[in-house]
């Protein structure tokens, strides 16, 4: 997949040069051991996240297709590992959260008897980053890895009363980027913005005691989530602070 091919391409532009010059060159002699690995973001951390989110679904069969989207209230929480070599930040991080958006792909007041809704109630994701921090406490990262989540798709005929709600945990993607800056030696404001795509799922829809009354759909779910949060880093070192020189005399 592109986004993978995307993370691992970063990854090698952002190691690659502090790799080769903690190495050195091989005929310069003896060099000063450099410690180039730890810093500020180093460690594990935690914290939670909030925020706002858009769904789109879109729904088809034979005789074309519907499409429709909906915004919700997001909140959940968030942890990971990070490895920090002078400027450059490798990381993995999980976080799980709530989101209640629902699409319904029917026609609104119409008088249609047929109803088509899609609701995400939740969605997890498991990512890798890669970023640079910038002045010690400033970090800008991209991400991306899987992404899971809880779905119901729903579909109502009051003609012919009836009705049926599929419930699945569904698995897909996710790619986004975003910021961190220090507020204390172990306290961090965090910005985000995520996509997530969960691609197509088919239903089939049979009404008992009818001849002909199977219906097929496909449905296809994707959202973008936009989350501000603190996180807590627990390996946090104190940052030295600024020498202070008198002046001379």
């Amino acid at each position: 997949m592109k986004i993978f091919q995307t993370v691992a391409a970063l990854v090698f532009v952002l190691f690659a040069p502090a790799a080769a010059y903690a190495g050195g060159p091989a005929d310069s002699g003896p060099q000063a051991p450099v410690n180039a690995c730890g810093g500020p973001y180093s460690g594990f951390y935690a914290g939670g996240v909030l925020g706002m989110g858009g769904l789109n679904s879109k729904v088809s069969a034979e005789g074309g297709s519907l499409k429709a989207n909906d915004r919700g209230f997001t909140i959940g929480g968030v942890t990971g590992y990070n490895w920090q070599c002078n400027s450059r930040l490798l990381g993995i991080e999980t976080d799980i959260s709530y989101f209640n958006a629902d699409s319904d792909l029917g026609c609104g007041g119409c008088g249609s008897p047929q109803s088509l809704d899609s609701e995400i109630n939740w969605f997890g994701t498991l990512r890798g980053r890669v970023g640079i921090v910038g002045a010690e406490n400033f970090l800008v990262f991209a991400t991306g890895g899987l992404a899971y989540g809880g779905i119901d798709h729903s579909f109502r005929d009051t003609s012919v009363s009836f009705s049926q709600s599929d419930s699945d945990t569904e698995i897909g993607w996710t790619a986004g980027g975003g910021i961190e800056y220090l507020l204390s030696d172990s306290w961090a404001f965090r910005a985000d913005a995520l996509y997530v795509d969960f691609g197509s799922e088919d239903h089939t829809y049979t009404q008992t005691g009818c001849e002909v009354c199977t219906l097929r759909l496909n449905w296809d779910d994707n959202f973008w989530v936009a989350r501000v949060g603190l996180t807590y880093l627990f390996g946090a070192a104190p940052r030295e602070p600024v020498a202070e020189y008198e002046p001379l005399k």
